[in-house]
């Protein structure tokens, strides 16, 4: 069901797109690193929590509104979570990520890009590891942490652009700031909020003009 959702927002989005009135169309593909964290709150986390990395990959679609200024939207699938303290307690998380993104275009070499955007995420996978046992989210007792299925937050980033073969190499840095606490309630868990990074790289090609 969570696939079939992300699925249809994706159909929207990119058909909003191609319906604009812009000077070109383009479409690709990306992947990269995550380097994923969280803020957390609650009797459970007495210690600072740490990263876990992961990876991303997907689909964009960019609309050029002007020559400084374009619209994009992608469909990510990404993994996310964090350890805590030394990593006895981790939260594996994977997510498709749905972000829209307003982009400036800077008239230099290199041509680079800055954007902000919010992004919509809607969990496909959630593991507790707890030493060396590994136990479905849904299935986790008293004294581990659950989670809701969705998450949201806002994406900041920026990235240069390059003409390469028939199309563009993209390289991109970005970070997402969660703003939705996605724990369910309980005695020792009172919030978690997701941190992510994303060191990527795409490239796209040109559809219209």
């Amino acid at each position: 069901m969570k696939r079939l959702t992300c699925a249809s927002l994706a159909a929207l989005l990119f058909a909003a797109a191609g319906s604009a009135q812009a000077q070109q169309l383009h479409f690709g593909v990306r992947g990269g690193l995550n380097v994923a964290g969280a803020e957390t709150e609650g009797a459970l986390f007495t210690e600072d929590t740490g990263t876990r990395s992961g990876y991303h990959f997907g689909v964009l679609g960019m609309v050029d509104i002007s020559s400084w200024f374009s619209l994009q939207t992608e469909v990510w699938y990404s993994q996310k979570g964090f350890a805590k303290g030394n990593g006895d307690i981790a939260l594996d998380l994977t997510y498709f990520e749905i972000p829209v993104l307003a982009v400036v275009k800077l008239p230099i070499p290199l041509r680079p890009r800055i954007y902000a955007g919010p992004v919509l995420g809607l969990e496909s996978g959630c593991t507790v590891i707890s030493g060396e046992e590994k136990t479905d989210c849904e299935e986790v007792g008293v004294g581990l942490p659950r989670t809701k299925g969705a998450d949201s937050g806002l994406i900041f980033g920026g990235g240069i652009t390059l003409d390469f073969g028939p199309g563009l190499l993209l390289g991109d840095v970005m970070y997402n700031y969660g703003l939705t606490d996605i724990s369910e309630p309980s005695d020792v868990v009172d919030s978690i909020k997701t941190r992510t990074w994303y060191f990527s790289a795409g490239y796209a090609f040109a559809l219209g003009g």
